[in-house]
């Protein structure tokens, strides 16, 4: 079990810390129909970075297995839907009732981790 909670741990520190560096090297995305579809790209992002980070970690970690490609198509499926749902407001501002301060770029990482998680 403490193979996995260092995992999650590396997981959301890893992708919070790279992903800014790596979407830096992503030329700006064009707003569509008025919204900023670029937490898309990040959830993306996200996903593909957790699942380097798992696949890393199964090597290092003893008891941590080795994600497959399902585990990479889980992730940045769980990471789309939560960008998705940050565009409907009545599920926003409650998650931001309950969960005050919340920044909108930690759904898709947090989805992408869940993800990874669900079917490791």
């Amino acid at each position: 079990m403490l193979p996995h909670i260092i995992l999650i741990i590396l997981q959301l520190a890893g992708a919070w810390w790279l992903a800014p560096r790596l979407k830096a090297l992503i030329p700006a995305i064009p707003q569509f129909g008025g919204y900023n579809v670029e937490i898309f790209v990040w959830a993306v992002l996200f996903a593909v970075i957790v699942f380097v980070i798992g696949f890393v970690g199964s090597i290092v970690l003893k008891g941590v297995r080795t994600p497959g490609a399902g585990t990479l198509t889980f992730s940045v499926l769980l990471a789309l839907v939560l960008a998705a749902l940050t565009f409907v407001p009545p599920i926003s501002q409650t998650v931001v009732r309950f969960v005050p301060g919340i920044e909108v770029l930690w759904w898709p990482l947090i989805g992408a981790v869940i993800g990874y998680m669900i079917k490791r």
